[in-house]
């Protein structure tokens, strides 16, 4: 599928490549593949192969992938599926897992899990202060820190004093780009924290009557507010801080009709508001970048659904897609936050998405 829902799969079997080295045997015997991305970064693969060797007569049988040739710990791994034209990747990562299946009254299998470049950021935890940084400092430091190629597109205030206490590097990059409203994007070694409202692409479209299997929605007020109010203490100039984020910038995030789930809540419950006393702001700025980053993110998840797609490996965690034929509460352009790429013998390959959306449509 393209923007106008027009492209084809010319195989929907999955192309391997182990250490930069294409392996067609890979592709022919795996019968079952996943892929997995959400929008707190750290991808990760599973995937299962047969792994019973087929010797010429009077040799012994043997298993296929023990002998490290192929597949080995440490390895790097790449995952593609071609549409019409050049394959497009959908993970690549470093082998961290392999495993034995030996089922009765069926061949030996050999399962492999694999994670992307962010999996080190989870294994250390580690106690450090940042001095009069912005998020995008915090998250330009992690990823060099890392070996990566960060950059941060986010925006926000410049904090007196931040604590990382006993955490690890990929919880801070996840806890900085949240507050920021940023989503992780990991390409190889370039990581990439880009403000969710900056994606410039079409949205890739999909009907229900086509290219969308399955689809389920719920727009749900239990998580929303009318307001986001964030108090803290400035000590420079010895007063509380109280500042707050209201339904303007809930619209901000919203699409140009519909309602948001603020402006349908204030008309039920008019004073349904958060306040928020932990975040310690030492700044009127910080207080206020806290307030609308909360305020933004319960927004954008008002709507909320989950859909199985004929196989696109263009569908990726950030991605917008617009879904039409569902209905005008519904119909209407969403963002990837979790996306799965999924290959087996029952079903082929196929694309299992949750997305959200901040308004709900209005059918007048």
């Amino acid at each position: 599928m393209s923007a106008d829902g027009g492209q084809f799969l010319s195989s929907g079997q999955p192309i391997f490549k182990v250490d930069g080295r294409e392996i067609a045997a890979l592709g022919r015997g795996c019968f079952r593949l996943e892929t997995h991305a959400d929008d707190t970064g750290l991808s990760s693969l599973e995937a299962v192969f047969l792994n019973l060797d087929r010797p010429s007569e009077g040799k012994p049988v043997d298993f296929l992938y023990f002998d490290r040739q192929v597949l080995d710990l440490g390895k790097a791994i790449e995952i593609a599926f071609q549409p019409a034209g050049a394959p497009i990747t959908v993970f690549k990562g470093v082998i961290t897992a392999l495993g034995g299946e030996f089922p009765e009254a069926r061949e030996p299998e050999l399962v492999l899990h694999a994670e992307d470049a962010l999996a080190p950021l989870r294994m250390r935890r580690r106690t450090r202060v940042f001095e009069n940084a912005s998020d995008a400092d915090m998250l330009q430091q992690v990823g060099s820190d890392a070996g990566l190629t960060p950059t941060a597109q986010v925006d926000g205030p410049s904090y007196v004093q931040h604590l990382q206490v006993n955490q690890s590097d990929l919880e801070l990059l996840r806890e900085r780009a949240a507050v920021s409203d940023g989503l992780l994007v990991l390409d190889d070694r370039a990581l990439t924290v880009e403000a969710r409202s900056a994606a410039a692409d079409p949205p890739i479209r999909m009907s229900n009557y086509n290219e969308l299997l399955r689809f389920t929605v719920l727009a749900d007020l239990a998580h929303q507010r009318t307001k986001v109010r964030v108090h803290g203490w400035d000590v420079s100039a010895k007063q509380a801080i109280h500042e707050q984020s209201g339904s303007d910038d809930a619209r901000a995030v919203a699409g140009s009709g519909g309602r948001t789930g603020p402006e349908i809540l204030a008309d039920i419950w008019p004073e349904v508001v958060e306040d928020l006393h932990l975040e310690a702001p030492a700044t009127p700025d910080e207080a206020r970048a806290l307030a609308k980053g909360a305020m933004q993110r319960r927004a954008r998840n008002f709507v909320r659904g989950r859909g199985v797609a004929n196989g696109d490996p263009n569908l990726k965690v950030g991605s917008r897609v617009e879904l039409v034929d569902i209905g005008a509460f519904f119909s209407g352009v969403y963002q990837l936050t979790s996306v799965r790429h999924a290959f087996d013998m029952s079903y082929g390959y196929r694309t299992h998405f949750e997305a959200c959306r901040a308004e709900l449509g209005d059918p007048s």
